[in-house]
């Protein structure tokens, strides 16, 4: 519009600069003196390039961080950054969900709902099976950016418009949305994973990598996907606590017990060293924040010393049965698991051939025996394949292994249906173990080896304590000298508020507004909105896969026997 009205004089300019070279400098001194006078206003009215963006609010998650460790630590001026946020901002003890279990808190807090509403109660369930929307969904839909970082129960993985979803360690497959979620903000996958540790020294390790690498793969992804809002959960804190608890806090224990079970002076401290490092995380990504962003960090549940010791076993078995020619793979069959309760499954195939197969698997660990002849393992067989005629199991078994159904279902929702001939558990004989625990000798295959060549007797100490940490800082949050309370409830309608989306009438929780400044409340009014005039984002898909790999894990992180 501005050029159509300067077109004329300019036209003009050039038929009166043709008359002399005199009158062509004038003309262009004034057309120069035009241009230079319109150049900021042409600026002006150009698209302005859209300023990096960055999260209004960010949640971060500690799984089993617990006020019993980090009082102790902030006073003795071990967590500078934890320190500073509670300087500048408000604590509370955050008051859990039944049963204290990960992925029904985590399901909590992000839905705001629950477990009788939002349908998560034990490990197994997933995000096709969660029942309420979560507030990164209700945020999204509301025309926010959001982004989640290995938050529990998030597989399969929601798309997210314009963020992210990145499923936690109960993800059943390596997917995440969009699939090119790392490669599009140029960094290396990183994924927090338990499967195949067998060690205490690798979990320790693993737990410490986490501390090292997820702040900054945090951060990028937030930058890359300019996110209005997210939330990051780190899981070292829970790992170190149920093994390492002893270790770290040897009072808790009676001495005798203590120096019977041999702990490591290597792992002494873990606990507290594990804080150190999630701290220096959170320092990581609190300094990526403007000054403008709100901090919430909320933990699941506390720990606290366990009743008594609890040894869980992980075993290597693939050399001792190579000796007695049972190779996995070669013979039909394969190992699923050596973690807590040893598991194979002999595969499906003709009854003649697979079930020679599985008699010489019953009867080698049948025979696995200690110094004195105890029995190493409580053999149970699941007949998988239906037995033909004159092969039938006797009244006695069939009532053993349907029992042993019932419990794994109903204790811990556990099918064993998977295709195969028959399923092989071992249950360890926990006395035959101690016993020869850790220097002793072990039969097994008719070879007698040491039992640290087969076995590894892993300690947990820790167990879990009903009452979680909430810290919050930054932007409208304001400052408060004495800890509050507060439910994992209210976390979904504070997470909304500081993202600056609505809050949908259906949630269970209370936005906290003593937590707010006034002034901030009064420049932003709460916006209350029907949940069902908030749309719903498509169900997450993906494929279906079996529960074995999951199983295991959650035998590795001590949630089942």
């Amino acid at each position: 519009m501005w050029f159509a009205t300067i077109a004329p004089m300019i036209a003009m300019e050039r038929v009166r600069a043709a008359n002399s070279t005199r009158n062509m400098r004038v003309g262009v001194g004034w057309l120069m003196a035009w241009i230079l006078w319109l150049l900021p206003c042409a600026v002006a009215l150009l698209p302005m390039a859209p300023a990096a963006a960055a999260p209004r609010v960010v949640l971060i998650g500690l799984d089993g961080a617990s006020w019993s460790v980090i009082d102790p630590l902030v006073e003795a001026g071990r967590l500078p950054n934890l320190m500073g946020l509670l300087e500048r901002g408000v604590h509370a003890e955050l008051e859990t969900v039944e049963p204290v279990i990960s992925p029904v808190v985590w399901t909590s807090v992000a839905t705001g709902q629950p477990p009788d509403v939002h349908g998560i109660g034990d490990f197994f369930g997933n995000a096709r099976s969660r029942l309420a929307p979560t507030i990164f969904e209700r945020a999204a839909v509301q025309g926010l950016r959001v982004g989640t970082l290995e938050w529990l129960v998030s597989w399969p993985a929601q798309e997210l418009p314009d963020g992210f979803v990145a499923p936690a360690w109960l993800r059943r497959d390596d997917t995440t949305s969009p699939g090119d979620l790392f490669a599009r903000a140029g960094i290396p996958r990183y994924a927090y994973s338990n499967q195949g540790l067998r060690s205490r020294a690798e979990f320790f390790e693993t737990s410490f990598e986490e501390t090292r690498r997820k702040a900054s793969t945090w951060n990028k992804l937030a930058a890359t996907y300019e996110l209005d809002a997210g939330a990051v959960t780190f899981y070292a804190l829970d790992a170190l606590s149920h093994r390492f608890w002893a270790d770290s806090f040897p009072e808790g224990f009676d001495p005798d017990d203590l120096a019977n079970r041999g702990l490591e002076p290597e792992f002494q401290h873990a606990v507290q060293k594990g804080y150190e490092a999630i701290d220096r995380a959170i320092g990581e990504l609190v300094a990526a924040l403007p000054d403008d962003s709100a901090v919430l960090i909320a933990s699941d549940h506390g720990f606290q010393a366990g009743e008594r010791f609890e040894r869980r076993w992980s075993f290597t078995l693939e050399e001792e049965l190579a000796m007695a020619g049972l190779v996995p793979g070669r013979e039909a069959f394969r190992i699923d698991g050596q973690f807590g309760l040893p598991t194979l499954r002999v595969l499906s195939g003709p009854f003649d051939e697979r079930e020679p197969i599985l008699e010489q698997l019953v009867t080698f660990f049948e025979g696995a025996h200690d110094e004195h002849g105890a029995a190493l393992f409580n053999v149970v067989v699941f007949d998988q394949a239906e037995r033909p005629a004159g092969h039938e199991r006797s009244w006695g078994e069939r009532l053993k292994q349907w029992g042993f159904r019932m419990a794994a279902r109903w204790l811990y929702s556990v099918e064993f249906d998977m295709p195969a001939h028959a399923m092989l558990i071992l249950i360890p004989e926990d006395e035959a173990l101690e016993a020869a625990w850790p220097n002793g000798q072990v039969t097994l295959g008719g070879q007698q080896v040491p039992i640290r060549q087969v076995a590894y007797g892993d300690g947990f100490t820790g167990t879990h304590h009903p009452t979680a940490v909430f810290i919050g800082a930054g932007g409208p949050i304001r400052a408060a000298d004495q800890r509050q309370q507060l439910s994992v409830l209210d976390i979904a309608p504070l997470f909304l508020h500081l993202a600056g989306a609505a809050i949908p009438d259906d949630l269970e929780g209370e936005l906290p507004l003593h937590f707010l400044a006034k002034d901030w409340l009064e420049a932003h009014p709460i916006r209350d909105v029907p949940a069902s005039d908030l749309p719903r984002l498509p169900a997450p898909t993906g494929p279906e896969h079996e529960d074995a790999a999951l199983v295991e894990r959650l035998r590795a992180m001590g949630y089942i026997d």
